[in-house]
């Protein structure tokens, strides 16, 4: 028995000489590399609709002629009446049909006046007619360019009248001017429509913002006077308009 231990014990010997010792392997922590978050600039993305809030100043005047039938008045002294600056509102909004093709439709004050003046050593006749509407232009516009844009239009503008305003001055009795102010509704009619057409530019500021600049010209297609008014009276106007637009 002695004599198996003793070789069971050099046989073993070899064995653990050879032997490793196998330990697990230790990972080094993996280190967190920090992500450079970049934001991302996101390109401001519009509808394409724009709110525009403008001003109208414009020389206005009026073809006249007398009422045919037993209504109708000769002309007199109006045939020497003149045309006068005025200055209308307006705002509304547009909306791309396409590419290059805008709706716009708005609501605004305007107006159209003339004046008359004799003034003699001892005598003063003179007024003022302001015609008085609520107007609501629809336009139909071409655009082309991106920060300066050509813009050319052309509508209707379909009107409500409010009044006929007149200040007519005279000399009183110790030939000092005194001046009247009167408002007229009668005889004139209250729906009145006028052809538009505009030319001019867009500028745009930021994406948010920008004006235009527009030259303006209006007509209207109806007799201001009712059927039995004395005169057949349909005014015209040039001038400008100009405002600011905030782009949605």
């Amino acid at each position: 028995m002695v004599k198996k231990a003793a070789i069971f014990i050099l046989l073993l010997i070899p064995n653990l000489y050879n032997a490793q010792i196998i330990t697990p392997e230790q990972k080094e922590p993996e280190k967190k590399k920090k992500e450079q978050k970049t934001k991302e600039v996101k390109p401001i993305q519009k509808s394409g609709t724009e709110l525009y809030f403008g001003v109208n100043p414009a020389f206005t005047y009026r073809t006249l002629e007398q009422n045919e039938g037993i209504f109708g008045k000769p002309l007199g002294y109006r045939e020497s009446e003149i045309g006068k600056w005025t200055t209308g509102f307006n705002a509304g909004v547009r909306t791309k049909l396409s590419k290059h093709i805008k709706l716009a439709i708005g609501i605004g004050y305007s107006s159209n006046r003339v004046h008359y003046d004799y003034t003699q050593k001892d005598s003063i006749f003179r007024y003022t007619n302001t015609y008085r509407h609520i107007s609501f232009p629809i336009n139909v516009a071409y655009s082309y360019g991106e920060d300066i844009s050509f813009y050319g239009g052309i509508g209707i503008i379909p009107k409500a009248f409010l009044s006929m305003k007149n200040e007519t001055t005279t000399l009183d009795d110790f030939d000092n001017e005194e001046t009247q102010e009167n408002i007229i509704r009668d005889p004139y009619q209250f729906f009145l429509i006028d052809v538009a057409a505009q030319i001019g530019t867009q500028i745009k500021f930021s994406p948010h913002y920008g004006v235009f600049f527009m030259v303006e010209g209006r007509r209207q297609l109806n007799n201001n006077f009712s059927k039995q008014g004395d005169f057949i009276r349909k005014p015209f106007a040039i001038g400008f308009n100009v405002g600011i637009e905030v782009y949605l």
